[in-house]
């Protein structure tokens, strides 16, 4: 959890509430649709448990590495660096843009030539201009997610002109980046500091 309210649940609520909306995604998604995911150690076991249960088929569990992770000062426990993203696809025939995530692969074979992309994503945590910030400097999400890597996930499972749907928006990168790369977009959210600042991102 961080510290937000909305971001605060039991345990079993948390289960009770993420079966809930994940049934909601399987029932509006289209047979070849993917979901994704994000989320930590924390919560990980409950979020593939639901998928299973909606008959979601899991393809990858990606594992974000965060390169300017924050140090560990308890020096109780390994350093916490990963965060993972699950994708899970409905039906047999689910788009994935194979060439084109060979084409944006920042890894390149010892030749030059283009690589697959694999599952483990080296990025920053969001920093510089790409964070949004609240009126007194600190930033205005708490969690929110690279750019690149909402490109990465948008490009590998849909195309030009598809709907991309965001259910739990916070900071709009979803959208913005879903508006760039020319598909439809849904964003859902509740906090209105966060949906202003996603009207304007996407603007």
């Amino acid at each position: 959890m961080v510290n937000e309210e909305w971001d605060k649940m039991s345990d079993k609520k948390y289960v009770q509430f993420t079966n809930k909306w994940i049934k909601a995604c399987h029932d509006v998604l289209k047979e070849n649709g993917s979901i994704y995911i994000s989320c930590t150690y924390h919560n990980l076991a409950e979020v593939m448990s639901a998928l299973r249960k909606y008959k979601f088929k899991i393809n990858n569990v990606i594992v974000w590495q965060k390169t300017n992770s924050m140090p560990n000062m308890t020096k109780r426990v390994f350093t916490h660096s990963v965060e993972f993203v699950v994708w899970g696809v409905k039906g047999k025939k689910w788009v994935f843009n194979y060439d084109e995530l060979k084409k944006i692969n920042p890894e390149r074979q010892k030749d030059g030539s283009l690589k697959q992309m694999r599952d483990v994503w080296l990025m920053p945590l969001v920093q510089g201009k790409e964070r949004l910030r609240s009126t007194n400097g600190r930033a205005l999400h708490p969690t929110q997610k690279p750019e690149e890597m909402l490109k990465r996930i948008i490009i590998a499972s849909s195309n030009k002109g598809d709907l991309v749907l965001d259910p739990f928006l916070g900071s709009g990168t979803t959208t913005a980046i879903a508006k760039r790369l020319g598909r439809q977009w849904i964003g859902i959210e509740k906090e209105t500091k966060y949906i202003e600042a996603a009207q304007k991102r996407i603007k």
